[in-house]
């Protein structure tokens, strides 16, 4: 979900060995769309990284992301530490960097 328009949008994931995986392109999507095509049946574990061409969120282009611990989507960010407010939930809370994720589509 996109931190500034709000709205959801797909990630292309491409698995590059056991438990890597690499974020190849990000293109908007709605969520009707999204449940049809079985996007919340999809889950990614493991550390990731970006593709040289991945092109960052499709509506304001930021690359950073975070998870949120409350409804589990992934958000755009600016990069920035500090605390962030969730545009699905509302949630607010302090980021903190891992190493692996645990990311699953869906939840619309």
């Amino acid at each position: 979900m996109c931190d500034e328009a709000k709205k959801p949008f797909g990630i292309t994931v491409d698995k590059i060995g056991a438990k890597q995986y690499r974020f190849m392109w990000a293109f908007k999507i709605d969520k009707d769309k999204a449940k049809r095509e079985g996007y919340d049946k999809t889950s990614v574990r493991g550390s990731i990284d970006f593709d040289a061409e991945y092109p960052g969120c499709p509506y304001c282009g930021r690359v950073n992301f975070y998870i949120c611990g409350s409804c589990d989507k992934v958000i755009c960010h600016s990069g920035e530490a500090g605390t962030v407010t969730c545009p699905n939930c509302g949630r607010t809370a302090a980021l903190r960097t891992v190493e692996e994720f645990d990311l699953k589509g869906g939840g619309y």
